[in-house]
C-alpha cells in the first residue's frame, strides 16, 4: 500500500514539475523575444504582436471552452470502468464536436474582421494565417491526458506554439508588417499542429491509440450542456483584467495603469502555477470522490492540501520579496512593489476559492460554478466602478478580495446543501 502511494506522489511531483517547465519554457521564450525586441528599439512590432497573441489565445480559450476539465473527468471515471477505451473516445468525439464549432465561431469572427475591418497589413496577415491554430486545437487531447493523470505531457507540449512564436518573433524582427505578420500567424499555427500530433503520439505510447467512435446524440448534447456552462464561467474571468485595465485607463492613467499591468502579471504567475498543482490533483480528487460519494467538502478540501500549502508559499514570497523592494528601491518599483505587498495575498485567497469550484467540477456542477463565477466577477467588476474615484489603484485589490469572497462563500453554502441532500 505504502509503495502504491509513493508512487502515485511520484507521478503527481512528475506532473508538476513537466506543467512548470512547459509554462517557464513558453512564458519564458516569449518574455526574452520581447526583450530583445525592446532592446533593439523594435516597439511597433513589439505592440502589434504582443495585441494580436493576446487575442488568439482568447480564441483558443474560447475553442478549448473548459474541456481541460470536462474531458479529464469524463476520462478518469470511464477509464476506471475495467479500461474499456471505447466510451473514452466517444466523449472525446462528443467534446470534439462542440470545439469544432467553437473554432467555426472563432474562424468567422476573424474572416469577417479581415474582410470588413480593413486592419492594417499585420493584423490580416496574422489573423488569417492564424487561422487553423484554432482548427488543430479542437482536436486537442489535454483533457484526455489530465484524466489519465498525465497533465504533465499536456503542459510541456502545450509550450510548443508560444516556443514557435517566439523564435519566430526574434527571426522577423527586421522584416516588413505584411511579412512578419504572416511569419508569426503561421508559427502560431504550426505551434498547435505541432502539439496536437505530440498529444496523439503520447496517447499511443500510454497504450490509448486514437479510436473513432461514433457520438452518441444524448452525449453530444450534455458536452454541449457542459461545455457551454463551462465557457459561460471561464469567459468572464478572461474579460475580467481587462475591464480592470480599462477602468484604469480611463480614471487613473496611464502611470497607474503600468503599475496595475506589473503587479498584475506576477499575481497571475502565481495563480497560473497554483493552478498547475490544482491539475493534478483533479484525478485524485474524482477517484476519492468516486470511492466515497457522501465525502463533504472539509474531505476534499484536504485533498487539496499541496496546493492550498504552495499558494501559501507563494504569497508570503510575494510579500517578503516585495518588502525587501520597497526597501531598497524608489519610484517606479517601490511603488509597484508596494501594490503588490496586498496584491500579493489574492495568490491564497483566489487559490481557496478555486479549490472549491474545482470540487464543484468533481461533482459534476458545472453550471452552478459558472453562475458563481459570473456574479464573482460581476461583483468585482462593479466595486471597482463604484469606488475607483474614492480608493484610487487600491480598489483593484479590494475588488479581487470580494470577487473570492464570494466564491468561496457561495460554494461552501452550495455543497453543504448538497450534504445534507445526500
Amino acid at each position: 500500500m505504502q509503495l502504491v502511494r509513493n508512487k502515485a506522489l511520484m507521478v503527481r511531483f512528475a506532473n508538476l514539475a513537466l506543467l512548470i517547465g512547459g509554462f517557464g519554457i513558453g512564458q519564458g521564450s516569449i518574455f526574452l523575444a520581447q526583450t530583445l525586441l525592446v532592446a533593439t528599439g523594435r516597439m511597433e512590432l513589439l505592440a502589434s504582436f504582443g495585441t494580436h497573441f493576446s487575442f488568439a489565445m482568447l480564441g483558443i480559450i474560447a475553442v478549448e471552452a473548459g474541456s481541460l476539465t470536462v474531458l479529464a473527468r469524463q476520462a478518469s471515471h470511464l477509464a476506471r470502468d475495467g479500461g474499456e477505451q471505447a466510451p473514452v473516445w466517444q466523449a472525446y468525439w462528443e467534446t470534439t464536436i462542440f470545439r469544432l464549432c467553437m473554432a467555426g465561431i472563432v474562424t468567422l469572427s476573424i474572416v469577417a474582421y479581415s474582410l470588413f475591418a480593413a486592419p492594417e497589413a499585420f493584423s490580416r496577415n496574422y489573423a488569417i494565417a492564424a487561422l487553423p491554430a484554432f482548427l488543430f486545437w479542437a482536436f486537442n487531447g489535454a483533457g484526455f491526458l489530465d484524466g489519465l493523470q498525465k497533465s504533465g505531457i499536456s503542459g510541456i507540449t502545450g509550450s510548443i506554439a508560444y516556443l514557435a512564436s517566439a523564435v519566430t518573433l526574434v527571426l522577423v524582427r527586421e522584416q516588413s508588417p505584411e511579412t512578419a505578420g504572416l511569419a508569426l500567424g503561421g508559427a502560431l499555427s504550426a505551434g498547435y499542429g505541432l502539439t496536437v500530433l505530440a498529444q496523439y503520439l503520447s496517447l499511443v505510447r500510454s497504450g490509448w491509440k486514437p479510436m473513432l467512435v461514433a457520438p452518441a446524440p444524448g452525449g453530444i448534447a450534455k458536452a454541449f450542456r457542459e461545455e457551454f456552462a463551462m465557457l459561460s464561467g471561464l469567459l468572464p474571468g478572461q474579460f475580467y483584467f481587462r475591464i480592470q485595465l480599462t477602468l484604469s485607463t480611463v480614471f487613473l492613467g496611464p502611470n497607474a495603469t503600468a503599475l496595475l499591468v506589473y503587479a498584475k502579471q506576477i499575481v497571475g504567475a502565481g495563480s497560473q502555477i497554483t493552478g498547475f498543482m490544482r491539475r493534478v490533483e483533479f484525478p485524485h480528487l474524482l477517484h476519492h470522490l468516486r470511492d466515497r460519494p457522501q465525502a463533504g467538502a472539509a474531505d476534499l478540501i484536504k485533498l487539496q492540501k499541496g496546493s492550498l500549502a504552495f499558494a501559501l508559499a507563494l504569497t508570503l514570497v510575494i510579500v517578503a520579496a516585495s518588502f525587501f523592494m520597497i526597501s531598497q528601491f524608489d519610484g517606479f518599483t517601490r511603488q509597484a512593489w508596494l501594490l503588490l505587498s496586498i496584491f500579493g495575498l489574492t495568490v491564497l485567497t483566489e487559490a481557496s476559492g478555486q479549490s472549491l469550484v474545482q470540487i464543484l467540477f468533481a461533482h459534476g456542477l458545472f453550471s452552478v460554478a459558472a453562475a458563481i463565477r459570473i456574479g464573482a466577477v460581476a461583483m468585482g467588476v462593479a466595486f471597482g466602478y463604484l469606488f475607483i474615484d474614492r480608493i484610487g489603484l487600491t480598489v483593484f485589490v479590494i475588488s479581487d478580495f470580494c470577487s473570492h469572497a464570494i466564491v468561496v462563500t457561495l460554494s461552501l453554502v452550495y455543497l453543504a446543501r448538497k450534504a445534507r441532500q445526500i
